[in-house]
């Protein structure tokens, strides 16, 4: 006898949340939204993974004045939903990086594109509308829908609840990414010292740049050492590229009444593209960049247990790999998997040369 399972609790869920944080939502729209669920989860571009960020509401401009420094861009502007799946699916190839899309249901229904164009040491616009109270008892319906990987989408109301609906059933997949980067972002400046203003600011843009490797990025690893680890000509992360200057965010930070805003980016975005580049990226825990396209050579029967490939494999190496200094380690897989996991090691004291590149602030 054949069985089938249907995950029909899920839709029922959603359904239920969009009718309780959103009175007035078109019932035909959201049919229309639940019966591309998972085509949305799996949504892709030219073989390129794409991880919808989508605002619904009923007032655009009153969730304009919650973010500061936005720009709303309106895009299309229908009498009915006809053309419901066609728009966002012409939406969803150009809202990348920090741009998210909005659909506005009023007289008219309004598609288009918002940003907010503050600095990258702030916190995302959409962090910022997630985390307001200004329009929890305001007349204003608003619901947030975002993709986490191929298995996973979160739902939040600005009224204060959520939703996470996943079909993986592994259950170690469940845990949202916001999370695990977190950690993994606290764990890069433990052993920063400076003031807790200058540490917020740099967090936030390690959240930020990390948000867009989630939304962006096939697959990484990137590995956390001790602030006084050094490169080892024999060691295990002996092939790849080192800076023979660390590149030190707290450096651009040093006068905080005149940094340049054009180099704290243009930093920003180095960092995105070695993390986007083949093998691992180091860091450490004073925030500073040490290293990138950096590979090891994991002992498979050690981590023979580990499903998965083999970036997988060699984040699992590492873990098990007892070596002195080493902190912790992010990885994120092209199906979109993240975690961040703690390494209890000592920290290396030996002094040895590093090499190779010299890249000055």
């Amino acid at each position: 006898m054949d069985e089938i399972i249907f995950f029909d609790s899920a839709k029922l869920s959603v359904t239920n949340f969009f009718e309780r944080e959103f009175p007035g939502f078109p019932p035909l729209i959201l049919s229309t939204f639940l019966s591309k669920f998972n085509d949305l989860l799996n949504y892709t571009e030219e073989g390129k993974i794409i991880r919808p960020k989508i605002v619904f509401t009923d007032n655009i401009d009153a969730i304009a004045k919650t973010i500061p420094k936005i720009n709303v861009l309106t895009i299309f502007e229908d009498r009915d939903s006809g053309q419901f799946l066609n728009r966002l699916k012409s939406l969803l190839a150009i809202a990348k990086r920090s741009w998210f899309i909005f659909v506005e249901f009023k007289d008219v229904i309004k598609y288009g594109l918002v940003i907010s164009l503050t600095s990258i040491k702030d916190k995302s616009a959409l962090n910022t509308l997630l985390e307001t109270t200004a329009l929890k008892d305001k007349p204003v319906n608003c619901i947030v829908a975002r993709t986490l990987n191929l298995y996973s989408m979160s739902f939040h109301s600005t009224k204060g609840n959520n939703l996470n609906i996943n079909f993986a059933l592994d259950t170690a997949k469940t845990t949202t990414f916001a999370n695990e980067v977190k950690e993994f972002v606290d764990a890069t400046f433990s052993k920063l010292r400076t003031t807790q203003h200058k540490l917020q600011d740099m967090k936030n843009m390690y959240l930020n740049i990390f948000t867009n490797v989630m939304n962006d990025v096939n697959g990484t690893i990137c590995v956390i050492v001790d602030k006084d680890y050094v490169y080892q000509e024999n060691g295990i992360f002996a092939d790849g590229i080192w800076l023979k200057e660390p590149i030190s965010f707290s450096k651009l930070f040093a006068q905080s009444k005149s940094y340049s805003e054009e180099k704290l980016q243009a930093y920003a975005d180095l960092l995105f593209n070695m993390v986007n580049f083949d093998g691992i990226t180091i860091l450490d825990n004073k925030g500073r960049l040490r290293a990138y396209n950096v590979f090891v050579e994991s002992n498979t029967k050690k981590v023979s247990y580990i499903v998965g490939g083999a970036r997988k494999r060699a984040a699992y190496y590492i873990l098990g790999s007892k070596r002195k200094g080493l902190v912790g380690v992010y990885f994120q897989s092209h199906e979109g998997e993240v975690f961040y996991r703690a390494i209890n090691n000592p920290p290396q004291q030996k002094k040895v040369n590093e090499s190779q590149i010299t890249l000055k602030l």
